[in-house]
């Protein structure tokens, strides 16, 4: 998730390390604790010292900080990583990752599939409730999913729809279609009260891993049309089918999560409360991590140091990646290849890892991270070409130097938007400052409130976009280099044509439709190199994360896809 006019899924919000993002991808910040992903098996505090006491505490209670306030819980609208952290746990969708792995959540067993692996069913489980004793039928997904895909409600992650490859989506949604807007021609319906079947255009191999995406959450029709435009404004304007409530929401301070005993799991459950805290600062919120107040918090660079080798200390590999987006329309000499070029070469992406991050994140030159997927040979997708565009400080300036020549230019002034949290304020000037080595470029610098990021990126006012990062919604390289495809709106209204990339993902779709998974798998390798190499984007790194956690708490796991932090089932003993 990320940004563009279908930005911020499972993103980009979530930013341990910059003020901001995706998400599905998965909320906003320079540091608070709980926000990364992981493949590792356990966030727990260290062994030795948990195991001392083994009593529980009288509360069974999480108190984290984040450093960005919750945008909006409407799974229609919202599109970043922080509200889709409070939305996975208040409303999941038929298919879940728990500690790590796909299993039925809503529905009460994996979908039956066709032979032609065009329609899918999806029986429920029996009983399931909404928290305010409705009844969750198949037409609460219907429903939901309708109301997704309606031009009226203007959801700018819409197009998930025609991702999954449900039957009639992208007719539905195109403006000079016979059905357009038509969202009862969708190829979802209720055969019953408890089954739901879904029919695709054609199968794609991801479709069980796209139901656990926020997206494709249950709405109680009835209570979202009573509520009309206060639905999801506040707690009392909103329902719950999940493990937790949002039962307070004091706007720019914070949140809470409680445990809802109608969930059908609910003897699963055993944090009964967790507490979110806007602090955007992080010696604020290492503070507040001393003193016992927060159980969980992502270091900055300069704390990393100081707790490396404490107990609590923590390091985990995250599958978000950052980059830049480049608006033509506002600076049309970003359409000149070699300026581009220019800008993404000189970037030390090594010092940016090492020193000012220093939380284990890693340099790239691509798009599509590391660990993400495996292909048809078993091999993850960054097997074999580690950067596409390595280039250096030499080769940058000389390809500025004709880019300006080229242009009939001396100089260039440009604008990097970023957020404002403490991270992100520091790469600011590292960027630009890494930028005005090449001589003649002038860089100011745009801080802003993640939401207010957010709304300048999504109408496309910014020069260089570089609070933005993805996190895939689904696991499969397309969730990423989708995203840069021209007919998304996430990247329309940038000014830069991209007809060669354009045609590899076209092709890639089709070879999904036709079944032929090494065909397409090389199409989408041959995509992220022209996509690269062209320096249509410029991605900067990797997101790790640095996270102290309490030796008292034990079962945090990370999770690469899903719920971030899945916590639900931790415990929290005596101290």
């Amino acid at each position: 998730m990320s940004k563009g006019r279908l930005k911020w899924g499972f993103l980009a919000a979530l930013l341990l390390a910059l003020g901001m993002v995706l998400a599905a991808c998965s909320g906003g910040g320079d540091g608070g604790s709980g926000e990364g992903d992981s493949g590792s098996d356990s966030a727990s505090g260290n062994d030795e010292k948990s195991s001392e006491n083994k009593e529980l505490a009288d509360e069974q209670v999480l108190h984290f900080v984040r450093s960005s306030d919750l945008p909006s819980v409407d799974p229609s609208i919202a599109t970043d990583t922080t509200s889709a952290e409070v939305i996975g746990r208040t409303h999941p969708g038929l298919l879940t990752f728990k500690n790590k792995e796909l299993v039925p959540e809503m529905a009460a067993e994996m979908p039956k599939v066709s032979e032609d692996g065009l329609t899918y069913t999806f029986k429920l489980r029996e009983g399931l409730t909404w928290s305010n004793g409705d009844p969750l039928t198949a037409e609460d997904f219907v429903f939901a999913w309708q109301r997704l895909i309606d031009p009226d409600t203007k959801s700018e992650y819409a197009y998930i729809m025609g991702v999954a490859n449900v039957k009639n989506a992208d007719k539905i949604m195109n403006q000079d279609s016979d059905i357009y807007g038509q969202v009862k021609k969708l190829g979802v319906k209720a055969v019953d009260k408890h089954t739901l079947q879904v029919t695709l255009e054609s199968p794609i191999p991801y479709f069980n891993s796209l139901m656990t995406f926020n997206k494709f959450a249950p709405l109680n029709k009835k209570f979202v049309q009573k509520q009309g435009d206060k639905f999801a404004k506040e707690p009392e304007n909103l329902l719950t089918v999940g493990p937790y409530e949002l039962t307070s929401w004091d706007h720019g301070v914070g949140w809470t999560l409680e445990k809802n005993p109608d969930y059908y799991a609910a003897d699963e459950v055993n944090i009964t409360k967790a507490t979110f805290k806007v602090v955007k600062e992080s010696n604020t919120q290492l503070s507040l991590y001393k003193s016992d107040e927060i159980q969980m918090d992502a270091l900055s660079s300069e704390q990393v140091d100081a707790w490396q080798n404490k107990p609590d200390f923590k390091q985990v590999p995250k599958n978000c990646v950052f980059y830049w987006t480049l608006n033509a329309n506002n600076v049309p000499e970003f359409k000149n290849e070699k300026v581009r070029k220019a800008m993404s070469m000189v970037i030390d992406r090594k010092g940016l890892t090492n020193v000012l991050l220093n939380n284990g994140s890693i340099p790239a030159q691509y798009i599509v991270p590391k660990g993400l997927a495996t292909g048809p040979d078993g091999k993850d997708f960054r097997e074999g070409v580690e950067d596409y565009l390595p280039g250096g400080m030499e080769e940058a300036k000389q390809l500025w130097k004709e880019a300006k020549e080229e242009l009939g230019i001396d100089s260039l002034e440009v604008e990097y938007a970023t957020t404002d949290g403490d991270v992100s304020a520091q790469m600011g000037e590292y960027m630009a400052n890494q930028l005005e080595q090449l001589e003649g470029l002038k860089v100011t610098i745009k801080k802003l409130p993640w939401n207010a990021y957010l709304e300048y990126t999504q109408n496309d006012k910014q020069d260089i976009g570089a609070g933005s990062g993805w996190c895939p919604d689904y696991k499969d390289p397309m969730t990423f280099l989708g995203y840069w495809y021209s007919e998304n709106p996430n990247t329309d209204g940038l000014g830069l044509d991209r007809p060669k990339y354009d045609k590899l993902i076209e092709e890639a779709r089709q070879l999904a439709k036709e079944q032929k998974p090494e065909e397409r798998w090389a199409a989408l390798k041959e995509a992220e190199k022209v996509l690269i190499e062209n320096a249509y984007t410029i991605p900067t790194y990797q997101q790790g994360a640095a996270l102290v956690i309490k030796p008292y708490v034990e079962g945090i796991v990370p999770q690469s896809f899903g719920i971030e932090y899945y916590f639900r089932e931790a415990k929290v003993y005596k101290h």
